[in-house]
């Protein structure tokens, strides 16, 4: 399938209801302005206008989608977006492969290096994949084990893993050069003791212990009604997927969980019909966790959802909330004292708390 970049590159929400007490429902409904790429501290490079946005948990940085040696990074004392030069980047364009658990991986496109940051300011050479032949797709980090994983998407050389220090250049781990013993990957995440990942073809689930990088098993097979899994992510300690099945010329979009062992999939109760960039779709990119609230929270198409258990959830819609055209929701960050951005290619809107 062809819709990885359909869902990596369009959305990022902030939210200020962190330290705001302890209100959860009526959920609030925000009115909206737009901010640019300007708002994150950049100048224009050419025509490219798009933003992405992460958080590692303890930092979040903003990349202009353009090559720049440049990276922004927000400032939690002045609460603004604050422009830092990362000589790495004049080398090319930078993709973020993972961010959480306090660490930033990356890589320059094209090139074998893996690049590593816990505040989004300086940045280390954490290793290179020797024999490495085309683009890294992406990566995770589990610091119970200090193990940080990549995959590539070269059938041969699916998989390198690396338990030294991300501030050491040193060459990370090769498993499954043999194309068999290793899927290739489109999505991984770290969950609880494991790497799970979503496999090449989008049809299967597997995992490995984080202590045995090297050993994968499916977890979730192929079924005969063809299911395609998307956007996995771990949340606060829920295992969160989006799952798809193509039925009369329409997709049939659900939320759903994991069980921590991604042994099982169980569906909640946001479904959605229609085409795979419709912003009605719930993706667990956008799913945020307040911790003041204790609860779970989710942006769609003019609408908010929260849940406590991940599973069943409540809207409320968002006048103002509105993306069209090509522009589809994605990615969800939380930044204590700042206000919700919702980012669309070339835009960002802003509401306040």
């Amino acid at each position: 399938m062809t819709y990885h970049y359909n869902f990596n590159n369009t959305l990022a929400i902030w939210t200020a209801f962190g330290g705001r007490g302890s209100i959860i429902l009526p959920i609030p409904v925000l009115s909206w302005s737009k901010k640019y790429y300007n708002d994150f501290g950049y100048t224009q490079y050419g025509s490219e206008k798009q933003i992405d946005v992460y958080d590692n948990g303890l930092a979040q940085i903003a990349v202009y989608y353009a090559k720049t040696p440049y990276m922004s990074y927000y400032n939690q004392s002045t609460e603004q977006w604050t422009v830092v030069s990362v000589p790495w980047w004049s080398y090319g364009q930078p993709y973020i492969l993972w961010a959480g658990e306090g660490v930033f991986l990356a890589c320059i496109v094209g090139m074998a290096n893996i690049i590593a940051s816990f505040d989004g300011i300086t940045w280390y050479n954490a290793g290179y994949c020797e024999g490495a032949k085309n683009d890294m797709i992406c990566g995770a980090y589990d610091p119970s084990t200090e193990c940080g994983v990549v995959s590539w998407w070269y059938y041969k050389s699916p998989l390198y893993y690396s338990y030294d220090s991300l501030e050491e250049r040193t060459a990370w781990i090769l498993v499954g050069a043999d194309g068999v013993s290793v899927p290739a990957f489109r999505y991984l995440t770290a969950h609880k003791g494991y790497f799970v990942g979503i496999v090449s073809n989008s049809k299967e689930i597997a995992r490995a212990s984080s202590s045995s990088p090297g050993s994968w098993s499916t977890t979730i097979q192929e079924d005969l009604n063809e299911t395609t899994y998307m956007n996995i992510r771990s949340i606060n300690g829920k295992l969160f997927v989006m799952k798809y099945n193509y039925i009369s010329d329409k997709y049939h979009v659900k939320l759903c969980m994991l069980n921590d062992s991604a042994t099982e999939v169980i569906e909640t109760n946001l479904y959605n019909v229609g085409g795979l960039a419709d912003n009605n779709i719930h993706n667990p990119n956008n799913i945020i966790w307040m911790a003041d609230w204790g609860k779970y929270a989710l942006f769609a198409e003019e609408m908010l959802y929260v849940s406590a258990d991940g599973l069943y959830w409540e809207g409320v819609e968002q006048p103002g909330l509105s993306v069209i055209g090509s522009d589809n929701l994605d990615g969800a960050i939380y930044v204590p004292g700042d206000g919700f951005y919702i980012k669309a290619t070339g835009y960002v809107f802003y509401a306040p708390y």
